[in-house]
């Protein structure tokens, strides 16, 4: 299939440098004093951003050893963002695809996969996408191929790009039609125009022409060779009339795509659309018209260093000579060819050649020389389903490592993520009251310094409360322990109900609590506590177990500046006792020391 692919460039050396004799040397005396020049001033070294730009310049101008340098070298700089190496990464896969290292290209197209996924640039991943699509199709693997095609299908639409949903269309067709399903693939073909043409964007138009006509084309030898083996008639002449309506078609369309090209001035487009008439025109039988495409074609490579699109314009003239019955004639330039011809870069021409030949051999009645043919075919086909296996299963097993990376990397995210809530969780049972789930008095010792640091720093007031449940031993000793539980639970939630978040309510132990009032004057405490005295009196304590009323005794002290935790905790436990001596129920305020 001759598609949207980039010209082969021939690397030349580099000339050798001219240089002039070396001249007499001088006495001492003569020498002359040396000239003060200037030290001339470093190059400045392009931003990790201008090479990205350079790159991509690289890959839409077909210079894909440049593009490979200066990607590689931003993946070299010290400096280089996560996104900016995952952006040489998917444009390195590009160059690489291109030079047909394709296991390199999946290699840099999935490590750029690995970050740009997480991140809502859409259109970058689709057009990564694509080239994984085009990596693993060119080499037979259609399954990750189709994967990767409908990826790039789905992040072009939510990108919004009309020009990177048309490249998905584009892929996701070749990839149909190597899968067999060539009316899938026509279908995909067909939107993918349709949308090229509602785009101002003359590539994506000729890709949509060339590629639409080159299908049908397929389709069209396909259904030749359904009829020729066909025995029934009716079958015979619908498949016959299918054929040449799928040839009308590519012929229309690829006139149009060799329109398109020549107005943009791309020669190599021209010459790939060229290439293409001139094979369809050979199955229409218009043999003067195929002979002339093909030697304009092949001028215009040649005029180019298009040398692959060259030779195959050269098997094309053959194959006219041989759709005209002129088999010598066939056979001399094939022959020809296969002396000249830079075959080993190019194992599909090799193989087609020696098809040719051995059937137009086998057609004259050169048996020898047509086993000939057959042996060097077979030993060409083993040889490319060799090397293709070898290619497939070393990127699979590329694949396969990086996603395997990618896997132990997300569960050791996991295991640090559990490890972490474990750890929290761990943390809050140790300071958590297991029974009223209130802070415990470790919680109390970790936070009270700073509750106490933060008041200092504002000059605001804080106030602390000791609070105990009176007879509570008598509530257990009468209802069972299990109520008693219940009324601490109860009690908890009370609590809970006259503190703020900045406040901190504590169970010190058994049936004695603490509240510590943040930013709060005493006067403020003093109703806030007054109010928990009236919940609790007031509480339906009666649901828990008949008969049961209970009551708490309250001690309150504000921090003195200057005073200690443990003196301003003794003065509020003194003023709770001050509470319990004094007929419980009721609120005591510790007395305020005085500013040393």
């Amino acid at each position: 299939m001759q598609s949207d692919q980039d010209a082969a460039h021939d690397l030349g050396e580099k000339p050798a440098i001219d240089l002039p004799p070396p001249a007499a040397p001088q006495a001492a005396s003569e020498a002359p004093e040396p000239a003060l020049e200037p030290a001339p001033e470093p190059a400045l070294e392009p931003s990790i951003d201008e090479l990205l730009a350079e790159c991509e310049r690289s890959s839409a101008g077909g210079r894909h050893l440049d593009g490979v340098a200066q990607a590689e070298a931003v993946l070299a700089r010290a400096g280089a963002t996560l996104l900016q190496q995952a952006q040489a990464r998917g444009i390195l896969a590009l160059h690489r695809l291109r030079l047909g290292d394709y296991e390199a290209s999946v290699h840099q197209g999935l490590l750029a996969l690995d970050f740009l996924n997480g991140t809502d640039d859409l259109l970058r991943q689709s057009k990564v996408h694509c080239t994984l699509t085009l990596a693993y199709s060119d080499t037979g693997l259609y399954e990750p191929a189709l994967r990767h095609a409908l990826a790039a299908l789905e992040t072009a639409r939510g990108s919004g790009s009309a020009l990177a949903e048309f490249w998905a269309l584009s892929r996701s067709s070749m990839v149909h039609e190597g899968m067999g399903e060539a009316e899938r693939g026509l279908e995909l073909g067909r939107q993918a125009l349709a949308l090229a043409r509602t785009i101002d964007d003359p590539e994506a138009s000729f890709v949509g022409l060339n590629n639409l006509g080159d299908s049908l084309l397929e389709l069209a030898q396909a259904q030749k060779a359904q009829n020729a083996q066909a025995q029934n008639s009716q079958p015979q002449n619908s498949q016959a009339q299918n054929a040449q309506m799928s040839l009308n078609q590519a012929l229309l369309l690829v006139r149009e795509a060799v329109a398109v090209a020549h107005a943009q001035r791309h020669n190599f487009y021209e010459s790939i659309a060229r290439t293409n008439l001139v094979s369809i025109l050979i199955e229409l039988g218009e043999h003067e018209e195929a002979r002339e495409q093909a030697g304009r074609s092949r001028r215009l490579a040649k005029a180019h260093g298009f040398r692959s699109l060259e030779e195959n314009n050269d098997a094309q003239l053959a194959e006219v000579a041989r759709a005209e019955g002129d088999i010598d004639g066939a056979t001399a330039m094939m022959n020809a060819q296969l002396l000249v011809a830079a075959l080993d870069d190019d194992p599909a021409l090799h193989i087609k050649l020696q098809q040719a030949l051995f059937e137009m051999h086998k057609e004259c009645g050169r048996f020898e020389q047509a086993l000939e043919h057959v042996e060097i075919l077979h030993a060409l086909i083993l040889k490319r389903t060799t090397d293709t296996a070898g290619i497939q299963s070393q990127m699979l097993i590329n694949t396969l490592g990086i996603e395997q990376a990618r896997h132990d990397a997300e569960r050791s995210q996991l295991d640090a993520a559990r490890l972490r809530i474990r750890a929290d969780d761990l943390d809050v049972q140790a300071n958590t009251d297991p029974l009223t789930r209130l802070p415990n008095r470790r919680a109390l010792d970790r936070r009270l310094p700073r509750l106490m640091g933060r008041s200092r720093d504002t000059r605001q007031s804080i106030c602390v409360a000791m609070i105990d449940m009176d007879h509570f031993k008598r509530v257990n000793d009468e209802h069972g322990h299990a109520t008693g539980d219940q009324v601490l639970n109860a009690m908890a939630g009370l609590l809970r109900a006259v503190t703020r978040d900045s406040d901190m309510a504590v169970r010190v132990g058994g049936e004695e609590f603490l509240l510590v009032f943040a930013d709060t004057s005493l006067e403020c405490a003093e109703q806030a506590c007054e109010r928990l005295l009236s919940s609790v009196r007031g509480h339906h304590w009666e649901a828990l177990a008949p008969g049961l009323a209970c009551t708490v005794s309250v001690g309150l002290a504000e921090l003195a500046p200057g005073e200690t935790v443990a003196g301003w905790l003794a003065r509020a436990d003194a003023a709770l006792y001050q509470a319990k001596d004094s007929g419980r129920d009721q609120l005591v305020t510790g007395a305020v020391l005085s500013a040393v």
